[in-house]
């Protein structure tokens, strides 16, 4: 009871959320000195080892965070939802509020008419209820695009080849789920090739310009098949190449006019569902060989994205149009340079930045802020903090760098946050999963298809299941579905054969070596009951659940011909650091939680690691609330942790 009392006084908590964030990388970091805001958090709070969800990845992660259930209560099992009533290798998108049972902490707020910010939350979009504030939530993460994205991302390319597409990273496109999964985009690599041509029709140029070469930039909105087309003018100048870019070939539609290196102002355009905002980026542009390269970001909607509505047009004349897609494709197929990628992520930090600012000089008792840019900067550059990878050497000053200065605006969004609270504010910085080493990508349908439990047939180079002899189908980062026929109208495994099904997968999956080491690589298999114990279960949960010995990452993707299901990852190309097994159990999966309250001991450490269900109820009794309804979690015993203040 005592404990109760000292904890119920705080006015505000402010949640701010770090995906992917390991506790090694960033105590190496903070012990070079890197991270202040981050240094003067943790000497201020109590810091707590935290056990994610089974499996360990964002959409049940967040979902729990923010609920305190369970997957198995809040009906996410895995960011690719399987989904009963279809084949096993159709998904949804598991970031859909709507498929969401439990309650939201700000939901709870809002019942009690107390004031919430929730800022780019995955799993939050769109809102059940009203009574909180509300920006954007729709996507934006796990490589997931935005549902407010209406243009990708690309790059123009003149006078040479677009880079090979990526190997196809960790996850086919399983039906369902095509429009919503950038990385795997059904072979579009984003380069849009357009071609130098003599300049005609041009007048009102700068002082000097003698044309070179012209092009034109398509502008595709996505789902619409009418374009805009930007015109490209390149000319020499004092300082060398320029590129004139305006909508039309007279002065009065210009657009920009770029050195090599330089970004534009955004460029507004209309699609089908609304305004929408983009900038480019000149990366080469070479006159002898009428050579050219140009960046483009992501053109995000400027309305709509916002509970209540009018609030979008508010954000983006007080923090500029959104900055949202950070994810990995573009980098990784050969879209920018990594220079380019960090100075994307600093535009979308930026953007938060101002968005906190503007929005906490409103009321609130609760904010709650998501931030994807850490995940993704480990997903590419993982490779270079392990010397157990075989090409860890591989650009390694030029990654660790990039890392460097992306846990640089981390710690400079820690300092906007701080700036924010009062100090006797509550604050969190939770994560969802920890990052570990992936030296080798594991192509398990392939694997099964060896086995007989999968039966495809080629054609074209592409890759049919054949769900009338199929009995099962693996889904990343490790779920088992089995084709059963109770879960659909085509499946052939009847009930009295799941149990010998089950043992001979598990069993196959055990005794599954790497020839190149001669080494075992699952570490566990786990089934229905196993599972319900991490609080997996439910519908919509798999049969089975298998984790992998360190550097070793499930891949879902069905390749034609016989390759071998072991291959090495790839720097640069495909990701070299994932959630570790993605077992709730495993030390690399694990992440953190720093609370900052009046009543916990500054720089205190808890004793144990805590569950994410416990989470929200705990903040739930920081702001004197009920936990939502549902939770699984209840409050920590901070006492019995060794976080608490001694009262004196």
């Amino acid at each position: 009871m005592i404990q109760l009392l000292i904890l119920t006084h705080v006015s505000r908590l402010f949640v701010l959320g770090i995906d992917g964030l390991p506790p090694t990388t960033l105590d190496r970091f903070l012990a070079e000195g890197l991270l202040p805001n981050c240094a003067k958090l943790l000497q201020t709070s109590a810091r707590l080892s935290v056990t994610p969800t089974l499996p360990a990845v964002t959409s049940p992660g967040w979902m729990t965070i923010a609920s305190g259930a369970h997957p198995a209560t809040h009906g996410v099992v895995n960011l690719l939802q399987p989904t009963p009533g279809e084949a096993p290798d159709s998904v949804r998108n598991g970031f859909d509020r709507r498929l969401v049972k439990a309650e939201y902490l700000w939901e709870v707020l809002a019942e009690h008419d107390r004031p919430a910010m929730v800022v780019k939350y995955p799993g939050s979009w769109p809102p059940q209820n009203t009574g909180f504030v509300q920006v954007d939530g729709a996507g934006g993460y796990a490589d997931i695009t935005c549902r407010f994205e209406a243009l990708p991302s690309a790059a123009y390319m003149c006078g040479v080849e677009a880079p090979q597409q990526a190997a196809g990273g960790c996850c086919a496109v399983p039906r369902g789920f095509e429009e919503h999964y950038r990385i795997d985009s059904n072979g579009a690599n984003g380069h849009i090739t357009v071609h130098a041509r003599k300049p005609l029709g041009w007048s009102d140029l700068p002082a000097g310009c003698i044309p070179e070469f012209e092009s034109t930039l398509p502008v595709q909105p996505s789902g619409q098949q009418r374009r805009e087309l930007l015109h490209a003018l390149a000319y020499p100048s004092s300082d060398g190449a320029r590129l004139l870019i305006r909508r039309r070939k007279s002065d009065d539609g210009a657009v920009a006019d770029l050195a090599v290196g330089q970004w534009s102002d955004w460029i507004r355009e209309e699609g089908h569902q609304g305004a929408f905002m983009f900038r480019v980026k000149l990366l080469e542009l070479d006159l002898t060989n009428r050579i050219m390269r140009i960046y483009r970001t992501e053109g995000h909607r400027v309305d709509g994205f916002t509970t209540p509505s009018e609030l979008a047009s508010e954000l983006v004349d007080a923090a500029g149009p959104p900055c949202e897609w950070t994810g990995t494709f573009d980098y990784m197929n050969g879209l920018l340079d990594i220079e380019t990628q960090l100075e994307v992520y600093d535009a979308h930090t930026a953007w938060l930045e101002r968005t906190i600012r503007h929005l906490a000089g409103n009321p609130w008792d609760g904010f709650f802020v998501h931030w994807h840019v850490v995940e993704y900067a480990h997903h590419i550059a993982g490779s270079c903090l392990d010397d157990s990878h075989p090409l860890a050497d591989r650009d390694r000053d030029r990654y660790l760098g990039f890392l460097r200065e992306t846990y640089r605006l981390m710690d400079r969004l820690v300092g906007t946050v701080l700036d924010c609270v009062e100090a006797d504010d509550g604050v969190a910085l939770v994560s969802d999963h920890g990052h570990d080493l992936v030296h080798t990508m594991f192509h398990v349908n392939d694997f099964f298809r060896e086995q007989g439990w999968l039966v495809a047939h080629e054609h074209d180079d592409s890759v049919h299941i054949d769900w009338s002899k199929s009995r099962a189908y693996a889904l990343f980062p490790g779920l088992v579905v089995l084709n059963r026929e109770s879960w659909w109208s085509g499946g052939i495994v009847h009930e009295d054969e799941v149990g010998g099904l089950v043992e001979e997968i598990t069993a196959g999956l055990r005794g599954l070596v790497d020839p190149r080491t001669g080494q075992p690589v699952v570490t566990g298999v786990l089934d229905a009951d196993e599972m319900a114990t991490y609080g997996q279960s439910g519908e919509h949960a798999p049969d089975l659940f298998f984790s992998m010995a360190r550097g070793y990452e499930p891949a879902t993707r069905l390749r034609a011909g016989r390759e071998p299901y072991f291959v090495l990852t790839e720097p640069g190309v495909e990701l070299t650091s994932g959630h570790g097994s993605f077992h709730p159990a495993s030390p690399s999966a694990r992440t953190l939680a720093l609370l900052r309250h009046p009543s916990l001991e500054p720089g205190s450490v808890g004793q144990l690691p805590v569950a994410m269900v416990d989470l929200a109820p705990t903040f739930a009794q920081l702001l004197g609330v009920r936990a939502p309804r549902d939770a699984d979690g209840r409050p920590l015993n901070l006492h019995a942790l060794g976080v608490l203040r001694e009262q004196r």
